[in-house]
This record gives structure tokens, sequence and C-alpha cells, in this order.
């Protein structure tokens, strides 16, 4: 494989840091009881999807992800206040305030959506890269799943459909080795998902995400393979550093295995100073911390939004 150009591993650190920020002031945002429902974090995961949304095109490509994908929406290019807002339920957000933390959409910035069913965004990635092959521009779908998704029906049928129609499609599988509840390798028994993939005749990567630079050229082969019209599947190797959802009795910080921390090690072994490091951190908490306190002091959505959304759906055209 030919390398690509070298990766900005500061500029890395700054996406995913960012990411973690807003995550974890959205848990205190739960404890002081403005987010309704569960909340599900993607925190341990910040690196992979910061590394597979930095080798796409928000123009043209469109990703799906899980219940978990504020990340996702972050990196793709999404407002982050409008997405608080929307997590918040808030006027204002991305659906405002109607869809909340698992139903985010932002397809203008390459992120259709994500959903609440598990291994359901991955047949709907599936028809945006049917979309994207009839348009001829270029795009490709991406659906990023977990290893809990891996066994579902509709996402191995998808990568079948994907094989025998040659779509521009990547499966991001972020295999963390524990569904909610369940041990990968008790549920995926006599083989992986890179094997599976590829009886299904896609060609399939496996990647380290914190072996930053291969990760990178990995992915940035595979979007090219996509685009060709060769459908790839992306097994990226994550950790999850909380429980299935925030307040999760099994949530546990593991600091030895937190990819952001080990990103930091790394960065001041390549030579970057703490006052860097510092003002990097120090400029990721406060624009999470803005983001989050304008969605916390927005309007909640109300009865009006409500009806305003019912007349949209009623009003579109069939």
């Amino acid at each position: 494989m030919q390398n690509q150009k070298p990766l900005d591993i500061e500029s890395l650190y700054r996406r995913a840091l960012f990411v973690r920020r807003f995550e974890e002031g959205l848990a205190k945002a739960h404890d002081a009881g403005h987010v309704p429902g569960l909340l599900h974090l993607c925190i341990g995961a910040e690196i992979a999807e910061a590394l597979l949304c930095h080798s796409l095109d928000s123009t043209r490509d469109q990703v799906t992800g899980s219940h978990r994908s504020h990340g996702l929406a972050l990196l793709m290019g999404a407002c982050p206040n409008t997405i608080a807002k929307e997590i918040l339920g808030r006027v204002g957000g991305l659906s405002n305030g109607m869809g909340g933390t698992q139903h985010l959409l932002a397809p203008e910035h390459g992120f259709l959506t994500s959903n609440g069913i598990v291994g359901a965004q991955v047949p709907i990635a599936l028809g945006a890269a049917l979309s994207a092959k009839t348009r001829g521009d270029g795009g490709i779908g991406v659906a990023v799943f977990g290893d809990g998704a891996a066994n579902q029906g509709a996402v191995l049928e998808s990568l079948n459909l994907a094989a025998a129609l040659k779509l521009p499609m990547m499966f991001f599988m972020e295999n963390n080795g524990v569904a909610q509840s369940t041990s990968s390798t008790f549920a995926l028994p006599g083989g992986t998902m890179v094997e599976r993939a590829t009886a299904f005749g896609l060609e399939a990567y496996q990647i380290e995400p914190e072996d930053y630079q291969n990760a990178a050229d990995h992915l940035h082969t595979a979007v090219a393979k996509a685009r060709s019209g060769v459908p790839v599947f992306v097994e990226a190797k994550t950790v999850r550093l909380s429980g299935h959802y925030y307040g999760d009795t099994s949530d546990q910080k593991r600091q030895d295995k937190d990819p952001i921390l080990r990103l930091r090690s790394h960065l001041k072994h390549q030579g970057l100073g703490e006052k860097t490091l510092k003002a990097v951190e120090d400029a990721c908490d406060r624009d999470a911390q803005s983001a989050l306190d304008a969605a916390i002091n927005a309007p909640k959505a109300g009865v009006s939004e409500l009806a305003q959304a019912s007349r949209l759906n009623l009003e579109a055209p069939a």
C-alpha cells in the first residue's frame, strides 16, 4: 500500500479531544436534568471516528450511525451548538428538538442520519450508496456500526447486496469487544467479521486507530476502492470507556486504555510542548462548553414544534 500524505497528529488530537469534551459536557448536562431520556456516549471511539471522517468528503459522501453518534455528526462538520440543542430537545436543533440524541440529521454535512434500532443504519447507508452510483457523483455511503450489530440480518443482507450491485459503499465496524453486555468472542463464533465480509466478496481491512498513520493510509485506500465501485469493510479496534448508556453501572474509566490520553503521550514523545497541548485542551474545553451552555439556555421544543413538524410531513410531496 502506497503511503499517503503524512497525517497531522496534532489536528487529530484536537478533533478527537473536542468530541471527548463535548460528550463529557453532555454527561454533566444529563446529571443536571437537561437531557431527556437515555444518553449513549461514544467515549473511547473518538480517534477511530476522527480518522474515518478525515478520510471522507462531506460534500458528496453520506454517513449513517448508531444510537451513539454525537461524535460522527460533530466530526462530519455539523454545528456543535445545533447538535447540542437537538440532544437536549431545544428549539433550533438539527430537527428543531424533535429527534433527540439517537436521531441526528445533518445530510448537508455528509451525516445522513443516526438510528436507535441496532443495525438499522446499515441499509440506509446502502441506499445512499445506490443513490451515489445512480447519480455518478463519486460519493460513497458509509455505515458506522458496532460489533453488537454484526449479526443482524439487515447488516448481512446489506453486505451481500453491496457486493452484488458493486455499490460505492463502506461498512465501518467499531469493535470494542462487547455489545450491550455480550462479548463479541461469544457472539461471533467460528470466525471474524473481516472473514465474513471477505466471503461476501468485499475488500476487507482491519485497522488499529492508535497506529495513526497506518490507519489513515488504510482508510484512504478503502475510500478510494469504494469510490471505484468496490464495496469495502473496515474493522476498527476500539475501546468502550463507559457503560452501554451514561449511568450504566458497568461504567469504568481505564486510563491505561484511554486513546485520548495515549495520543497525548504520543504527541509529547514526538516533541509537542506542554504549553501547546494545554492551549489545545483549553480551546476544546471552552468551545464545547460554549456550545452546550447555549443549548441549555435555549427554549425547550414543545407542542408548536411538534405541530410544525407534522405539517411539514403532511405537506411533503408523495
